[in-house]
């Protein structure tokens, strides 16, 4: 007779194969709808606490840049939080580790500083920030709480599971190169010693990326030790 594989083996084989795929899905979902969420409740929470300091949030205000950039930590320690939980439920073996977090940490920080220089210097151009003064740059910061998570995630998924988690960092790497090519090709013109601080900030953010890509790919393609 033909051996019958148990159900929890069946499981165990599911979990193993889909559930770094499965919660990938739901950390992108997470992601797309904590930006809108965090958005508000960064406005809700920040607002009234920037008013009492004197920093009004309103255009043309430093208030406004400043809790714009508190959005970006806001919105990536969230997803954080509620994709933890998620991964020891999908995802057998997942362990978040000092470096995961770190690479979380270093990400939303320059997030936070990115925005917060941009707005700056369109706000001192412009005497307030649009996001046509902006352009494609408005995309960097997203792209660096992309890449923070994405990270984070790979390197808590076990070896050899974390090609879900992998291409969404490839993919937020590459998103943060489209946003960034625009400076790279005003840079070749000169830099201003006004906008000095700005250009650091977007080394830093490249110098990340792609230290995180090299990260993950060097553990994936490490030996696996039982």
């Amino acid at each position: 007779m033909p051996q019958t594989i148990p159900r929890a083996s069946l499981l165990d084989h599911a979990a193993a194969s889909y559930g770094p795929l499965l919660w990938s899905a739901a950390g992108l979902v997470l992601y797309l709808l904590g930006g809108v969420a965090t958005l508000l409740l960064t406005a809700l929470i920040a607002d009234p606490l920037l008013g009492a300091m004197g920093q009004p949030v309103a255009a043309g205000e430093l208030g406004l840049s400043v809790r714009n950039a508190i959005h970006p930590v806001v919105w990536g320690a969230s997803v954080a939080v509620m994709c933890a939980p998620i991964g020891r439920r999908l995802v057998r073996g997942i362990h978040f580790g000092l470096d995961g977090w770190l690479v979380l940490a270093a990400g939303l920080t320059l997030a936070a500083v990115t925005w917060f220089l941009i707005e700056e210097l369109v706000r001192s151009r412009f005497a307030y920030v649009d996001v046509e003064y902006v352009g494609f740059s408005v995309l960097a910061w997203p792209a660096l709480v992309a890449i923070g998570l994405a990270g984070w995630a790979a390197l808590a998924v076990p070896h050899g599971s974390a090609i879900a988690p992998v291409a969404l960092v490839v993919l937020a790497a590459i998103g943060l190169g489209i946003a960034l090519l625009p400076s790279v090709f005003g840079a070749a013109d000169g830099i201003d010693a006004g906008n000095m601080p700005l250009a650091i900030v977007l080394l830093a953010d490249v110098v990340y990326a792609m230290s995180v890509v090299a990260l993950i790919f060097r553990r994936a393609m490490a030996p696996h030790r039982a």
